[in-house]
């Protein structure tokens, strides 16, 4: 009777260790490029736990947003849903549209499948109320600058980019409290300011040991006091817990010992070529708007203002190391290190003066490759090793859910839009594997202000060696990676590469003919505000009405075919 009850017992045990749920923790870096030791893009980075990190994980080193854009970017990879689907392309609101609102969150779906879910920091781009058990700190930017009625240009910082906004113009140390004058329009203010939209609260800062704690420190400390929390009260639920650190975004603003890391005068400025452009007619395809070559002039206004900067982003990807480093030692001293999947990446790349470029939004290596690394307890087998396949953000959903054993519809509407993402899972089992369902590419998407058409916005394509962009005007660009890293020789007119494009070309379509076509042209009407509701019933009865041909009538359109035809 004892053993019958005895084998009873481990049996049972078994069981519950073959069905217990790993749980997940995403670690989401804003504006991280490659400047980190695993990636080498830049040689004085000082990254010591992204490197940790990496030896124990898997490395996708050919990982690519999918809009490389904060906004955008993250409601790809929190639904799942590509922007060649939800045609969100660019700034605007995520959540307003029709195919996002209709398709279910990460957090949301993870609910559902019986998991608890938390956030801190910046996951989301703006709040998406509803999807998380617990939001343990809210996103604040800053500290900036301060006028005595709104954020302002750093008195430290050149004129020139004042234009830009407080927020991408400020790069300076903790220590440098900025005392901005009086005005004729505005009173002057000493003093560091938080910088939460409609919000302005000081930022205390009387020297590092007196002093606020930046927003990713308050995340790290939420993350550390809520692992404690959890063990004390023996929580038993699977969870996912979703960490955004801002930095290095914009404002480059980190304690004092990050930046005396990285000497002025040692500063090495990132690979660049003189005239780089030149073979991209870049300016023409972007409407010669490009926010980013804007900056990067402006930069160059003041002597050694360029070197400043990026002397400014390495001690701020320093600080995000130090935010990592103890993160992982904190999971790592838990009861739940055993049985947690770790998933780091950053939403999109960065340029620090490369193709001429200060900021984000283009369609080359240093603004759409990201850091990706999965440490997963059951592979380790196989950490520290590498996969040169490509990848994309959009990936991240259903590799969460073939992990977790997820199940249920992803969409809370037919309005929504299956996943388009793949899991890579297969390459935690085989880091050489070619049996991986996903496509040879991976595509991001620059919005065309023209039309919403996937196939008319501005467009690349990386594959293992080669980059391919076409811009909405029809201008095209190709690189081969294997012999310009720097993507300084553009080749696509060139013959001997003819059908290396006409192969990425061939997979652009093929990508592009995966979009979700939206199930009809209203979506949840009764939602709707009535005028577009009339439009919409315009739009069924006069189709010829959308002149671009874009699949939405816009009201310029309804007004001019309205007037043209009464």
């Amino acid at each position: 009777m004892k053993v019958s009850l005895i084998l009873t017992c481990l049996i049972s045990l078994v069981s519950f260790a073959q069905t217990e749920k790993s749980n997940v923790l995403m670690i989401v870096f804003d504006d991280l490029n490659d400047f980190i030791s695993p990636m080498g893009g830049h040689s004085q980075s000082t990254t010591p736990n992204f490197k940790a990190l990496a030896d124990d994980s898997v490395v996708f080193k050919n990982a690519h947003s999918n809009a490389p854009v904060c906004s955008p970017s993250r409601a790809s990879f929190m639904t799942g849903v590509h922007p060649y689907s939800s045609r969100n392309y660019g700034f605007k609101n995520a959540f307003a549209n029709s195919v996002l609102k209709n398709s279910k969150t990460l957090p949301q779906y993870m609910q559902e499948n019986n998991y608890k879910t938390y956030s801190a920091g910046k996951i989301f781009h703006g709040k998406v109320k509803g999807v998380w058990d617990e939001v343990g700190v809210e996103v604040d930017y800053g500290p900036l600058a301060h006028n005595g009625k709104k954020s302002t240009l750093h008195p430290s910082n050149p004129a020139a980019l004042a234009p830009f906004g407080a927020l991408d113009s400020t790069y300076a140390p903790l220590s440098d409290v900025p005392v901005v004058p009086a005005s004729a329009d505005a009173p002057g203010h000493s003093g560091w300011m938080n910088a939460k939209w409609g919000q302005a609260m000081p930022f205390k800062y009387n020297s590092e040991s007196d002093r606020d704690l930046l927003n990713d420190e308050k995340t790290l400390q939420w993350f550390q006091k809520k692992l404690k929390s959890m063990e004390q009260q023996g929580h038993d639920e699977p969870f996912f817990m979703a960490l955004g650190y801002i930095r290095p975004h914009t404002p480059l603003v980190v304690p004092d010992k990050y930046f005396d890391m990285f000497p002025l005068d040692k500063v090495k400025l990132p690979t660049r070529k003189q005239d780089d452009l030149e073979d991209t007619n870049y300016s023409s395809a972007s409407g010669n708007s490009s926010r980013g070559i804007k900056i990067y002039e402006a930069l160059q206004t003041e002597e050694d203002a360029l070197r400043r900067y990026t002397q400014a982003y390495l001690a701020s990807i320093a600080f995000a190391d130090d935010m990592l480093g103890q993160t992982i030692d904190a999971l790592e001293k838990s009861s739940f290190n055993d049985n947690t999947i770790v998933i780091l990446f950053s939403d999109h790349g960065y340029h620090v003066g490369e193709k001429n470029n200060v900021w984000k939004y283009t369609l080359w290596e240093d603004s759409t490759r990201v850091p990706f690394m999965i440490k997963h307890p059951k592979y380790k087998n196989n950490a520290g090793t590498i996969v040169s396949h490509p990848i994309s953000l959009v990936d991240v959903f259903p590799t969460i859910k073939d992990f977790c054993q997820l199940t249920g519809d992803t969409r809370k509407h037919a309005s929504g839009a299956p996943l388009d993402g793949h899991s890579v899972k297969t390459f935690l089992e085989n880091p050489n594997s070619t049996q991986w369902q996903g496509p040879d590419v991976a595509m991001t998407m620059l919005d065309s202000y023209t039309s919403k058409l996937p196939e008319k916005q501005n467009i690349a394509v990386r594959s293992k060696d080669f980059r391919y962009i076409r811009y909405a005007n029809g201008e095209e660009e190709l690189y081969d990676h294997r012999r310009d890293p720097h993507e300084w020789a553009n080749l696509a007119s060139n013959p001997e590469y003819a059908s290396v494009k006409s192969q990425l070309q061939t997979s652009m379509k093929k990508e592009l003919a995966q979009a979700h076509k939206p199930s009809s042209q209203v979506s949840n009407t009764s939602t709707k505000a009535s005028g577009e509701t009339w439009k919409d019933t315009y739009f069924k009865k006069h189709p010829e009405a959308d002149t671009n041909k874009d699949g939405e009538l816009s009201w310029p359109e309804f007004h001019q075919h309205k007037k043209t035809n009464t």
